[in-house]
């Protein structure tokens, strides 16, 4: 007696762990009634389904149906069965501020992503979604619809798939990598960079970036040797990437590092809430509300981006390398709006 109750017991057990896994499998997609059988059986071998697996198939689904209420639809048209509610079965439970954080992401990363990255992050979101109880989805769609926040996707580059996939290749297999790229500064025809890859990311501003040392440039240019350069993937000139044969240097090459020192006026200093762009920033703030900041910086575009955006309330004082930028970016922009000769 004892016995049957024990396989009793194991049998029950064995039923429900092949049930949630049917649900498990239908959570990644739409699958078949060959396709779940043949993944049950190989996950779960001799404790799988018996001879009549289909009809013990059909008998899981509609415990799964009745005795908790999941929503699984057969689909005539495509012969296969798709999970539109795991019912009780949805067993993540987040609430308050957690609720609120996957608001934020459902709301900065929409559907129809070109991204490859933004989209499997959608689907993971669409996925904690879908394990969510009922009061829950609704109360994140009530959340969806106030929500103020969300993070800034405006970007429209498009990555040719042939580029990304041989870049990820160049780092995977930590090698060279050469391609001809559209850069701000060329104008008649883009230039070849040879650079070490070391890492794709992408920004919340929509675009993504390879992160590499420039090794480099073909026609020369006044990139600095060494130059850590995010390029934009957009940019990359599809057909011109080549994988190459020598490897990437380990540890990865440190740029030339230039003492910065700018000065900015009273009007953005006085407040004494300056920002450090840069590492090592040291500010230095006088009586009449202006500041001197200091810095180190290995990157002299970059640097020159970003204090643009002070306008004329910022003064570069060193590196001359620097300083010769800014008047070569100063006397450009006379030349644009009718400045002097």
């Amino acid at each position: 007696m004892k016995r049957r109750t024990g396989g009793t017991k194991r049998s029950s057990w064995l039923t429900f762990r092949r049930r949630l896994l049917i649900v498990r499998l239908l959570l990644q997609g739409p699958s078949s009634s060959d396709d779940l059988i043949a993944t049950v059986q190989a996950t779960l071998g001799d404790d799988g389904y018996p001879a009549a697996a289909a009809a013990a198939l059909k008998h899981d689904l509609d415990a799964l149906k009745g005795e908790y209420n999941c929503r699984i639809v057969f689909q005539r048209e495509h012969a296969r069965y798709v999970l539109e509610d795991p019912g009780e079965l949805a067993l993540l439970d987040i609430s308050g501020e957690l609720l609120e954080a996957l608001a934020f992401l459902d709301a900065s990363y929409p559907a129809g992503t070109a991204i490859p990255e933004q989209a499997a992050l959608r689907a993971l979101i669409d996925r904690v979604i879908q394990l969510l109880p009922a009061q829950q989805s609704y109360e994140l769609q009530s959340r969806r619809s106030r929500s103020r926040s969300q993070l800034a996707m405006t970007g429209s580059g498009r990555i040719d798939p042939t580029v990304l996939l041989t870049v990820r290749r160049a780092i995977d297999e930590k090698k060279e990598l050469a391609f001809k790229y559209w850069s701000t500064h060329d104008i008649g025809a883009p230039r070849r960079h040879r650079v070490a890859p070391y890492a794709i990311t992408f920004r919340p501003e929509g675009y993504g970036y390879l992160d590499a040392t420039l090794l480099e440039v073909t026609p020369g240019g006044n990139e600095p040797s060494l130059a850590v350069i995010d390029y934009r993937l957009d940019r990359i000139v599809p057909g011109t990437v080549q994988v190459l044969a020598r490897p990437v240097p380990e540890p990865r090459p440190e740029p030339r590092p230039y003492q910065l020192r700018y000065w900015l006026h009273p009007n953005v200093a006085r407040r004494r809430d300056v920002v450090a762009y840069f590492p090592s920033t040291d500010v230095a703030y006088y009586d009449d509300g202006s500041a001197i900041v200091s810095a180190t910086v290995t990157n002299l575009w970059q640097a020159r981006q970003i204090l643009l955006r002070y306008g004329d309330s910022c003064r570069v004082l060193e590196p001359v390398e620097l300083v010769t930028l800014f008047r070569e970016t100063a006397s450009g922009m006379a030349s644009i709006y009718g400045i002097g000769d």
